[in-house]
């Protein structure tokens, strides 16, 4: 630390400097400023800014992160789920199961031919596995409920919002959007879906099939999910129809397949499930078979403001969803509030 220096020390040296003699006068005034005390500077008190948007994304983070919170206490997937053998002896990881027990991460259930099982879904639903059945649990995230099924059948009932309960088979990827559905699987991988409440969505690769209740698909190992059709087609409608799905079929398939949907005598409106078929079929099909399946839903149901016939035939992806929208405002969440379709958003985000 440097010695500080004395008025008189800092005179003495002054009057060593190679100038001229100042005036005693001049002494003096530097003495009286030497001796003065310095004044230390003195920030001003500054009062805390309060932001508006500052104060806004305070609350915003508050609400998120506690719905985050609330989401993962009421749908959370736990790492075992549990498992109530209903007829014959059912194993689980190897071991034979006659009473109540878990099934952990990565383990199988595995029914023979008598033999039948209840899993419970977390705390979001039931799955009931068949016969002949090979089930694994797939733990895919913090809500996520995962399981592959390898082979067989399973009955689910899912109470929950969408996108949390999923069902993986060799051919396809079944997402629960609310809903209850029968998934059975055959020894080749082939899989088959009849939805009875809400709806499923199959998907493999950039092919995606939207099943309503009252609906069934079918998903081959070659073709990925197939076109939905009512419950109440016929053998013949439905081959036809498979046949349309890979690629094979003509104006014939196509022909008794409409006939089906809206057959001359009872008819039945474009709002009912029978348009979501043609809706899938008008983006699988080619050529002239795409310009009629789009020549019969539009006299059935006429497409809305600022969609055309041009447009969907070359498969504009909003001309698709726009008319998709009217046809059944239930296919698509833009038809309700801003509010109501904000929190479908977040939720969208929370489950991922």
């Amino acid at each position: 630390m440097k010695p500080e220096l004395e008025p008189e020390h800092v005179e003495r040296l002054l009057r060593q400097l190679p100038v001229a003699e100042a005036p005693d006068a001049l002494w003096v005034d530097i003495r009286s400023k030497l001796d003065r005390p310095v004044a230390k500077s003195v920030t001003p008190f500054k009062r805390p800014v309060r932001s508006p948007v500052l104060a806004a994304a305070a609350v915003v983070l508050a609400v998120v992160g506690g719905t985050y919170i609330g989401v993962l206490r009421a749908y959370g997937a736990p790492n075992e789920w549990q498992v109530l053998p209903l007829t014959g002896v059912p194993t689980v990881a190897g071991a034979t199961l006659t009473q109540t027990s878990d099934l952990a991460t990565g383990e199988w259930l595995i029914t023979d031919s008598v033999s039948s099982a209840q899993l419970a879904v977390g705390r979001i639903g039931t799955a009931e596995i068949g016969p002949n059945s090979r089930v694994r649990l797939d733990r895919g995230g913090r809500t996520q409920h995962r399981l592959s099924l390898q082979e067989g059948s399973l009955d689910a009932v899912i109470d929950a919002p969408p996108r949390l309960f999923f069902v993986e088979t060799p051919t396809a990827l079944a997402t629960d959007l609310g809903c209850a559905y029968t998934m059975e699987v055959d020894s080749t991988g082939a899989s088959r879906i009849h939805v009875t409440a809400g709806w499923v969505e199959l998907r493999q690769g950039e092919r995606v099939s939207l099943v309503a209740a009252g609906l069934k698909a079918e998903v081959d190992t070659g073709t990925g999910p197939g076109t939905p059709y009512p419950e109440a087609f016929s053998i013949e409608a439905r081959e036809a129809l498979e046949r349309l799905d890979r690629g094979g079929g003509g104006m014939a398939e196509l022909e008794t397949v409409l006939a089906a949907l809206y057959p001359a005598t009872g008819f039945v409106t474009a709002r009912q499930p029978s348009a979501i078929t043609m809706w899938h079929l008008i983006q699988r099909l080619d050529g002239d078979l795409r310009a009629a399946v789009y020549d019969r839903l539009a006299a059935l149901s006429p497409p809305p403001a600022r969609v055309s016939r041009e447009g969907i035939l070359a498969l504009e992806r909003p001309m698709l969803e726009r008319w998709r929208r009217d046809l059944n405002p239930m296919w698509s969440e833009e038809t309700l509030p801003l509010v109501v379709r904000a929190a479908r958003r977040f939720w969208e985000w929370a489950v991922r």
